[in-house]
């Protein structure tokens, strides 16, 4: 949490927003916090972000998710808890999908990915930004499962 906690900081202020301004912004996303809530995460007393929270403060900060989570210096990274630890850049290719686990099955990793992420990396289609057609699960999303 406290990569989490110092780049939401950074970019809060690169961007000259007060904690409160960035409280706003997420509320106007769907995620309601105040400067509180923001100054919580950043002073450390705030332990964890859901998944939305997490992706709605990515979107308002404009980075992308893994540069949220992970520090932009190379350095060590522990990626779980018992103290696995990998080079950052590793654990970044890991999360944005372009490598598997170091010690997990590549077989399995391989087998589940999308056909048309074999190739990657390169641009993706324009069309996969556009809004998906209504789902039949009554505005179910996979946001947050």
């Amino acid at each position: 949490m406290g990569t989490i906690a110092r780049r939401v900081q950074e970019l809060r202020n690169r961007k000259g927003w007060s904690a409160a301004e960035l409280g706003e912004k997420l509320t106007e996303k769907g995620v309601p916090w105040d400067r509180f809530t923001v100054r919580a995460l950043e002073g450390g007393r705030r332990k964890n972000v859901t998944v939305q929270e997490f992706l709605a403060l990515a979107v308002v900060l404009d980075v992308a998710p893994v540069h949220l989570l992970f520090p932009l210096h190379e350095g060590a990274y522990e990626i779980t808890p018992n103290g696995s630890l990998f080079k950052t850049g590793a654990a970044r290719h890991w999360f944005r999908g372009t490598e598997p686990y170091p010690r997990g099955d590549r077989q399995m990793y391989l087998s589940e990915r999308p056909e048309r992420e074999l190739n990657w990396p390169g641009s993706i289609p324009e069309s996969d930004w556009t809004e998906p057609p209504a789902s039949s699960d009554e505005g179910e999303t996979d946001a947050g499962r």
